[in-house]
């Protein structure tokens, strides 16, 4: 049986939709309408996967009517697979139980994911770089510099208290805690720091 889905953002759009499946003899079409962000249901899709018997096939106009993102594809194209339905993609046909079909799937499961995956993170890698050189990421920039913090634990081991080096160095108390834990162990690790003449 031929199952048409979509996924549309108006009238005009949901339309033509209709008309490109009709024209893929699809009688019985599924439609999520205006369904905005990535994470909302798409409720007629998943109404239409829940009916799937195996030798049935889904039919899309293009994949990004089916999912919003290639791990959302590899969901869908694995619950495929698993109720045996084939995936028609404007008018191309993938069997999973054919070889042919079983490596176009495996490609919709596994490496459009990973492929997607690996963009992401290349896409952050450099601003996170950047962001790190420049003190901004992550936590932002410290708020002491290297002498503040080694001048702060001098003041501290001489009695000073907890709320006076609040007051001084602009800190909360867990601020003020923080600075003297990473003092004292740098400290133990290193040497102090040149602090000039």
């Amino acid at each position: 049986m031929l199952i048409g889905y979509t996924r549309v953002d108006d009238e005009q759009d949901e339309h033509d939709e209709r008309r490109a499946l009709e024209a893929l003899d699809v009688t019985d079409i599924h439609v999520d309408k205006q369904v905005a962000g990535t994470h909302t249901a798409l409720a007629a899709r998943d109404a239409m996967i829940d009916t799937l018997r195996p030798g049935d096939s889904v039919v899309v106009t293009g994949l990004a009517r089916l999912a919003r993102s290639a791990a959302e594809l590899g969901a869908v194209a694995t619950t495929l697979a698993e109720r045996g339905a084939r995936l028609h993609i404007g008018g191309t046909v993938y069997d999973p139980t054919t070889d042919a079909g079983r490596t176009a799937f495996h490609l919709l499961t596994t490496d459009f994911p990973d492929f997607e995956a690996g963009i992401y993170r290349l896409r952050l890698s450099g601003p996170r770089a950047k962001a790190k050189a420049a003190g901004r990421y992550p936590g932002g920039k410290p708020k002491l510099t290297p002498e503040q913090r080694h001048a702060m634990f001098d003041q501290h081991e001489q009695g000073t208290s907890i709320v006076d080096l609040q007051e001084t160095y602009g800190l909360s108390q867990s601020g003020v805690y923080k600075y003297l834990q990473q003092e004292r162990a740098r400290r133990q690790t290193s040497t102090p720091p040149n602090r000039g003449s």
